[in-house]
């Protein structure tokens, strides 16, 4: 089909109009509808928008896209990201959670499970998540490349469930098994998630929760995604562990991410001695200690747990040498 430039997006209004489902993502929605309305990708969209290719849909994008296709308006802001005004070194707000970090959000080169995709019909919101690499429904990892061209997945593609190269990907994908670890991870996100009460129906609860996965049950999804990455940049400055070389794609790094989390969380639980690496661990300060002070902490579990991490980390590295763009949390006695 060929494809037109509207010269009034006002006056757009596609034939083809459908509701956001519940628990599906923003982009994939657009996606969906856009494959749906005869068009090739979503780029016609973007276009439409005044967004270049590589740009992702947000919230500011609601109210077009919502008389465009049929949405109500706050359903689909709901399941789009929502920058906060000082862009997003701000933080931001998805499926209703803030966010205090732009990387906990994967944007322009999505994970999907295939079989998920061809029984539901549409991309879950959950898989945006930058440390959800598994699918608790089927027991696989998700994929975030073309198993036959190895491309990475985009949202600039021609189908839900096919790459522009021809592979169908529930029909050639040979799934990955995920850690424990990596299921706690996905399992603890879905259960954030508006779909929640559809994931309790798909299968047992992962079993059981690990000693250090226990703390996650009660935090909030901003608080899940930051003692994850805390306890990973952690795990990189563990004397007493192997340097890992850090993954740069997404997907891969995420893993890696749960992987060192995991190991380093398991020795805090079973009180082992740690010994850093470094003498400045000013990420990992500023990453507890701006999740303390945040006055949009959601739970006492949140700000509880970031405490007792801070007091950890002061009682395991020389207090003279820390160093924070909190200077004053950095020196706090907590308990």
């Amino acid at each position: 089909m060929r494809e037109i430039a509207y010269a009034d997006p006002a006056s757009v209004r596609f034939p083809y109009q459908d509701e956001i489902m519940e628990g599906e993502s923003g982009q994939g929605y657009v996606l969906r509808m856009s494959l749906g309305n005869g068009l090739r990708s979503v780029v016609t969209i973007k276009s439409l928008l005044g967004k270049t290719h590589s740009m992702a849909f947000d919230a500011n994008d609601a109210p077009y896209l919502a008389h465009w296709f049929g949405a109500n308006e706050h359903l689909l802001a709901f399941a789009l990201e929502e920058i906060e005004q000082g862009g997003r070194a701000s933080g931001c707000r998805y499926a209703g959670h803030p966010l205090g970090r732009s990387y906990f959000l994967v944007r322009s080169f999505p994970k999907i499970c295939p079989d998920c995709i061809e029984e539901l019909g549409y991309c879950r919101l959950a898989w945006d998540l930058a440390l959800c690499v598994a699918c608790v429904r089927h027991r696989r990892v998700l994929i975030d490349a073309c198993p036959w061209c190895t491309r990475p997945i985009s949202w600039n593609r021609a189908a839900l469930n096919a790459c522009s190269c021809g592979c169908f990907w529930a029909e050639n994908d040979a799934a990955g098994q995920p850690s424990n670890d990596e299921l706690l991870i996905a399992h603890a996100i879905d259960l954030r998630m508006p779909d929640r009460s559809r994931v309790g129906a798909w299968c047992s609860p992962v079993s059981p929760w690990s000693s250090w996965g226990v703390l996650l049950q009660h935090l909030s999804l901003d608080g899940v995604m930051r003692i994850v990455f805390a306890l990973a940049t952690a795990a990189a400055y563990d004397f007493t562990a192997p340097v890992e070389p850090r993954s740069r794609r997404a997907m891969p790094k995420a893993q890696q991410t749960i992987r060192m989390a995991a190991g380093f969380g398991h020795k805090v639980a079973r009180l082992e001695p740690i010994s850093l690496r470094t003498h400045r661990p000013s990420v990992l300060i500023d990453l507890l200690c701006d999740f303390v002070a945040s006055p949009s902490v959601e739970s006492s579990t949140d700000f509880s747990t970031a405490q007792s991490m801070l007091h950890w980390l002061l009682s395991n590295s020389p207090k003279s040498t820390l160093h924070s763009r909190h200077a004053s949390l950095a020196q706090l006695t907590l308990f």
